[in-house]
């Protein structure tokens, strides 16, 4: 009884990670383990087109991870190998090697984490098949969740924010599946710039919301604050999640605090990983280079020495990141420009191209002052809003590049 065009957008939603839905909560659990798995493999792809696609071509946030020096010789071992084997129009069965090389190698190590974090969640008694949707939903950052039964307690929360932690940056996954940069984990820019964020935002929601009954209910207040802290670590994994474990009200999340995680679903997690949005080695490139500008405001003499990974960071990476950084503003503007078009509230279209082109679906049902409803929406709109889920899942700077030499012949 499911109408072909809402089939069709059901897959879409779920193979992009976003988990948008016009179904019913109370579908069939059969229906919502598959669309689970859509989630699932889609973030399988994820990865294989990051590691076998982009990273050969220098795209997709690899260009801040080498941006470095101007010297070819100052670049990772393998940045140098992949920049040899740019692909190229030719490259024909060289492509399907390594596009099938890195799915042996990615497929076995994803689906074991799902299988330890499955395990781990049906340990501490979650019932099997909640938690392998929930093992399925963390890994692909899909935000999928069944509606028969939820996670109840700070542990189960705990070993999912863990896992989640593999949405925020690369290391998580073996050098040879996705290449990372050398060094301790702790000088990872996009664990620290993702730790510094969600200090602020957690402690500033918390201080909203619960900080007042600290004194009265002290157990009360810290659960608030675990609470807080967990849905903001899963709305910039742009999983979605929403803590039950002490956390507010979902009111509580309309007007500034709904923005704020908007903003941080905006923003997203770490490059070749399954989150979606900005991604944060970007936004820490682009906060790098205005603290230098800002230095350079008290001491316009002055030399910045922060070592060629930062100062690559701030020249080369800045620009690349400014340059998406603006391919993202329009996009997000032309869909927030064909949803109003449609007649819909400007508000309203907002949170719903954020939540396509961030790949981050709960969003609909948190950012604004009301829920809103996917099942709302026309076909038409749903077309856009599957569009946007698209060029926010493949990035349409990446589209670009590849298909404007080709358009230029």
């Amino acid at each position: 009884g499911l109408p072909l065009f809402d089939a069709w957008f059901e897959m879409v939603a779920a193979f992009t990670t976003t988990g948008a839905t016009v179904l019913d909560p109370d579908m069939p659990r059969s229906l919502l383990v598959w669309r689970a798995m859509a989630a699932w493999l889609g973030g399988l792809f994820v990865l294989v087109y990051a590691a076998a696609l982009l990273a050969p071509m220098n795209m997709g946030g690899y260009d801040l991870v080498t941006a470095r020096s101007q010297a070819i010789g100052t670049l990772p071992d393998w940045s140098r190998k992949m920049r040899a084997t740019q692909i190229g129009v030719d490259a024909g069965q060289a492509d399907l090697s390594r596009l099938w090389s890195h799915i042996r190698l990615i497929a076995p190590a994803y689906a074991g984490v799902t299988g330890l974090l499955w395990v781990v969640l049906s340990v501490q008694g979650v019932p099997p098949l909640v938690g392998l949707v929930y093992a399925m939903s963390t890994l692909s950052t899909s935000g999928i969740v069944p509606h028969w039964g939820m996670v109840d307690s700070i542990a189960q929360e705990l070993a999912i924010a863990l896992f989640l932690g593999l949405a925020l940056t690369r290391r998580g996954w073996p050098g040879a599946v996705v290449p990372q940069d050398s060094g301790p984990v702790w000088r990872d820019d996009e664990l620290r710039f993702a730790a510094l964020l969600l200090a602020i935002v957690t402690f500033g929601l918390w201080a909203i919301n619960g900080a007042g009954g600290l004194a009265a209910a002290p157990g009360r207040a810290l659960a608030e604050l675990w609470g807080t802290g967990f849905t903001a670590l899963s709305f910039l994994g742009t999983a979605g999640f929403v803590s039950t474990v002490g956390a507010p009200d979902l009111t509580a999340y309309a007007g500034p605090a709904g923005i704020v995680l908007l903003g941080l679903a905006m923003l997203g997690g770490g490059i070749a990983t399954t989150a979606g949005g900005l991604k944060l080695l970007r936004g820490f490139a682009l906060f790098w280079q205005a603290k230098h500008e800002a230095e350079k405001l008290i001491h316009p003499s002055g030399m910045g020495g922060d070592g060629p990974r930062l100062r690559g960071l701030r020249s080369e990476g800045a620009f690349s990141a400014w340059l998406f950084l603006m391919v993202f503003i329009l996009t997000l503007s032309a869909l927030v420009m064909a949803l109003v078009l449609l007649g819909h509230p400007l508000e309203d279209a907002l949170i719903y191209a954020s939540a396509a082109i961030t790949t981050t679906g709960p969003l609909a049902q948190i950012a604004g002052p009301e829920p809103l409803s996917y099942a709302a929406l026309g076909d038409p709109a749903r077309a856009i809003m599957a569009l946007g889920m698209i060029l926010g899942r493949l990035e349409l700077l990446m589209l670009l590049s590849v298909l404007w030499p080709r358009l230029g012949r």
